[in-house]
């Protein structure tokens, strides 16, 4: 697809893989419509595009209020003549031991992680089918893969969104729209891993927002139903996790993930009652 003027809608757009995405395809001219909860972050990101020859087109909106997900396509059809390109980031993520999970915490992250992407692939989609061309792309994980303990809501969630893919496209064959799945590995310079500072262990590889953003820029040249994102081959261990669970779980074990996932764990709820401490309950 030729980017050039182009109009991408990108989600989750005001921090970290989003605004590399962003990037990536301000510099190749595209129109970019940014959504995302923090205004003040997409301004920065329009800045961004702008310097980068894109022209950028900020729609604050908080995605976890599913019922209101038309209202922006509404204005989104406003801004837009048509969505050539819709890329599905926005992302939530929380380490915690499932025990502990409030309901909130399952309903805010199946909401922002899966239904918005349904519900706003739902109703966009329409429009590419009469067109005929268009391009669906979700930024999905290795943990919807492979499910990460104490990280088990977004696993449940991008996992979700994997077998959503995979049924899409197939549906969509020969109608001209295209379906394809990012899953990147651990990303180190944004998220959660970034912000917590405990990082996955080595043997596991890494990625960053912007090996992100070039695998985004790759399924719009080329017709990729899925591309892992990670400096080491993690398809052997997918398959692994599949012909061997139990053997997974010990290898695992063995490196260290645990270990490290319950330090996430930790911190973040050392992080929570730092933010509690500070904006104590009226």
């Amino acid at each position: 697809m030729d980017l050039q003027n182009a109009w991408v809608l990108v989600t989750g757009a005001s921090r970290g893989i989003g605004v590399a995405i962003a990037e990536e395809f301000g510099a190749r001219k595209a129109n970019l419509i940014l959504v995302a909860r923090s205004a003040e972050g997409l301004r920065t990101t329009c800045d961004r595009v702008e310097e980068r020859g894109g022209k950028p087109y900020p729609v604050p909106f908080d995605l976890e209020d599913t019922s209101r997900i038309a209202d922006l396509v509404e204005e989104i059809r406003r801004i837009a003549p048509r969505v050539d390109v819709l890329v599905n980031n926005a992302g939530l993520e929380k380490y915690c031991f499932f025990s502990k999970c409030r309901r909130e915490d399952i309903v805010s992250i199946l909401s922002v992680n899966l239904m918005a992407p349904m519900e706003l692939t739902r109703l966009l989609l329409p429009d590419m089918l009469e067109r005929r061309q268009g391009h669906i792309i979700n930024v999905s994980s290795l943990s919807g893969k492979i499910g990460e303990i104490y990280n088990s809501l977004y696993s449940t969630s991008k996992g979700g969104m994997e077998l959503w893919t995979d049924a899409l496209r197939q549906e969509l064959h020969e109608t001209g729209v295209r379906v394809s799945a990012v899953a990147p590995g651990g990303v180190t310079d944004s998220g959660m891993i970034h912000n917590i500072g405990v990082p996955y262990p080595a043997i596991l590889g890494a990625c960053t927002a912007k090996d992100v953003a070039k695998a985004v820029i790759r399924c719009t040249a080329e017709d990729h139903a899925r591309l892992f994102v990670n400096s080491l081959p993690v398809k052997p261990l997918v398959l692994l996790g599949l012909i061997a669970p139990h053997f997974l779980d010990a290898l695992l074990r063995w490196i260290g993930l645990p270990r490290r996932n319950r330090e996430k764990v930790y911190r973040r709820m050392r992080l929570d009652q730092d933010v509690s401490d500070r904006n104590p309950a009226p």
